[in-house]
């Protein structure tokens, strides 16, 4: 967990979004991907003001039929008791997930239980995987949950990314470790899509390994996502992606103090 990274200086800040993505759409055959990326702690996990019911509820009504219909969700520094009640609340509609712990026993952080990373998808999930990408001297494991989704007939690789938030000496290479096995999804003709708090800004050597593979940031612009600074990100590795929009929502203290992103991806 960046628990460990300081917290950045109180600023005024003036936060330039990307135009608005359209509303929720009925879910027809072929229709864009919908995507949301949320780090849902950040460093105020357990903090005030945090509120753990507004937590559940923001991230539940992104895929809400009535809210903005999200197919995938990704999630970091997520408690385990939190990941479970946002699965059987998205269930009846059709999601299915997978959590991969990084820590457990956190009485302050997640009141003992587990403690990580998830994704959940609407649709089939065909197989799972947990990538370890640690390297060596973190504070923690560094641990990506993946699934093979089918949603509307198309299948791919989805993975909730949280690299290391060092310098760059261990998150670079984590990141290598990652677009290659990414690299290999794709080569086995399943697109992939990796969403999450990669802590790094755009094109340095931890991000760099996704542009050089190929993949298309969702949001190429530097909206920033935490503080001053754009570390989360969509990257689509889809060989015949035609369409990508994202936006960055407004800060909510009551949940994080990351940003959430979303973003939508597919073929014209």
């Amino acid at each position: 967990m960046r628990c460990h990274r300081p917290r950045p200086l109180r600023a005024a800040l003036l936060l330039l979004l990307a135009p608005a993505l359209p509303a929720a759409p009925a879910h027809a055959a072929g229709a864009p991907l919908r995507v949301v990326s949320y780090n849902i702690c950040g460093n105020m996990c357990s903090a005030a003001p945090y509120d753990n019911g507004k937590r559940l509820d923001s991230v539940v009504a992104q895929a809400s039929a009535t809210g903005w219909n999200a197919d995938q969700l990704f999630l970091q520094e997520v408690c385990e008791p939190q990941y479970d009640e946002i699965l059987a609340r998205l269930a009846p509609q059709g999601f299915q997930g997978h959590y991969g712990a990084t820590l457990s026993g956190l009485p302050k952080v997640c009141g003992g239980h587990p403690y990580g990373n998830a994704v959940l998808v609407r649709g089939t999930v065909g197989a799972t995987a947990d990538l370890d990408l640690t390297v060596g001297g973190e504070s923690e494991p560094i641990r990506v949950p993946c699934v093979r989704n089918v949603l509307r007939g198309t299948a791919n690789w989805a993975c909730s990314v949280h690299l290391y938030w060092d310098d760059g000496t261990r998150a670079a290479p984590e990141a290598r470790r990652l677009a290659e096995q990414a690299g290999a999804w794709r080569d086995q003709g399943l697109p992939v899509l990796l969403a999450g708090d990669f802590n790094h800004s755009p094109h340095t050597a931890t991000t760099e390994p996704f542009y050089s593979a190929g993949f298309v940031e969702a949001d190429p612009g530097n909206a920033p996502t935490f503080g001053a600074k754009k570390i989360d990100y969509v990257f689509f590795g889809y060989p015949d992606l035609t369409r990508r929009e994202a936006e960055v929502l407004p800060l909510d203290p009551a949940v994080s103090d990351h940003r959430m992103l979303r973003a939508v991806g597919g073929r014209d």
